[in-house]
């Protein structure tokens, strides 16, 4: 068999290879720029065809830029019919301005949607936990502190369940199960990655990981829903790791409605950084501290951009959380730290003894917890549900 024929067999349909994804962007962007396309979204096609990142593989940042490159061009070449006398029409120049200010836009929206989110977990979480005990006969709605505003010692608005106290105890005791137990099986049968507070996936995901759903809307419903649930029936959870986890999932279906972010996996990222300040910040009350935990803790490339970026979506959902004033008290959060006084010289020997001791539980913690969570694994990961209500219960 001659060269010609092997080379003929090479190209026969069934033995052709498919064009790499490098290859397929290159000849989308040379479509665009040599005005080949037949139709004004075909370079788009072109684009969309390039395959999607399969689950628990890691993005292409190179692939991502050449697609967003791509897409610039392609804009380009949608737009060159407004250009007037060599210079761009008003039509191309309000784009360029929306595309440039899209990142913005997006951090504003996020940070509101993040801070009334919060506000909102606020308000249910003491309602359930004071629903345990009794209820306001002037509105049901309404927690103990609500319906008894001003007043240290209860008042006539609030009534106890009945006026047995045994039998109070067991109503307690019945909600308090009831709450666990409902938010881990709404856990387990629908969104499994809502458990825990996410933030060592997050980091994954943010550093190039890809896991699909764990940021999805169903997630954030979920995990909105359970949160207050098992917060209200006395778990020892709290609400600072998974309000990064809730956060990221608001800023992860937010960025979706955008083409911007919906078709680049690197820029994405870029958001999803925003966001996990903008949840430490309304877990903590600090716009800057959030920012810090971001840059420090959960992201593995952040540009100048991605900086200012978090630190207005961290603004805007602390600014969002403090108009709504979820505990009317003007604080961001329950316990706020006030500097109203100095320490004192001879307190550091106690602040020395203090740190000697906090290491020292630290590490007895951080060993028995490695044994506990293997004992967990071993034994009990086939009742989850009721390992959460017999801890509830107890």
């Amino acid at each position: 068999m001659n060269s010609t024929s092997i080379s003929t067999a090479a190209l026969s349909p069934g033995l052709s290879r498919r064009p790499s994804i490098s290859s397929r962007v290159s000849f989308a962007v040379s479509n665009a720029e040599q005005g080949e396309a037949s139709r004004e979204g075909q370079i788009e096609d072109e684009i969309a065809e390039i395959k999607r990142y399969e689950d628990f593989t890691t993005i292409d940042w190179v692939q991502d830029a050449a697609r967003e490159q791509a897409r610039r061009k392609a804009r380009r070449k949608r737009t060159a019919g407004v250009y007037r006398l060599g210079q761009p029409g008003w039509r191309y120049r309000i784009w360029e301005s929306y595309d440039a200010a899209q990142g913005w836009i997006v951090v504003t929206i996020i940070g509101a949607a993040i801070g009334l989110n919060a506000a909102f977990l606020n308000i249910v979480t003491e309602w359930l936990a004071d629903i345990k005990t009794g209820y306001c006969t002037t509105g049901f709605y309404l927690n103990e502190k609500f319906c008894c505003w001003g007043e240290d010692n209860g008042c006539e608005q609030w009534h106890r369940w009945t006026g047995f106290g045994p039998l109070n105890y067991f109503i307690y005791f019945l909600f308090a199960t009831l709450f666990a137990c409902v938010s881990a099986t709404l856990v387990k049968s629908y969104a499994p990655y809502a458990a825990g507070s996410g933030i060592s996936e997050i980091k994954c995901i943010i550093a190039g990981f890809v896991m699909k759903g764990f940021l999805g809307f169903w997630t954030l419903l979920i995990k909105s829903i359970c949160l207050p649930l098992a917060i209200a029936s006395g778990l020892s959870v709290g609400k600072e790791g998974p309000s990064v986890h809730y956060a990221v999932c608001t800023g992860n279906v937010i960025s979706r409605l955008f083409n911007k972010y919906r078709s680049n996996a690197g820029k994405t990222r870029e958001i999803l950084s925003a966001c996990a300040a903008a949840g430490v910040a309304v877990a903590f009350g600090s716009p800057i501290g959030g920012v810090l935990f971001s840059l420090e803790e959960m992201s593995s490339y952040f540009p100048l951009k991605t900086m200012w970026r978090s630190y207005f979506c961290a603004l805007v959902a602390t600014a969002v959380l403090s108009a709504m004033n979820p505990f009317r008290t003007g604080q961001l959060v329950m316990f706020q730290v006030k500097y109203d006084r100095d320490w004192h010289f001879f307190e550091i020997v106690f602040y020395i003894i203090i740190g000697i001791f906090g290491g020292l539980y630290g590490a007895f913690v951080m060993k028995w917890n490695l044994r506990a969570q293997a004992f967990r694994k071993k034994y009990l990961t086939k009742y989850a549900v009721l390992e959460a209500t017999l801890l509830a219960a107890g």
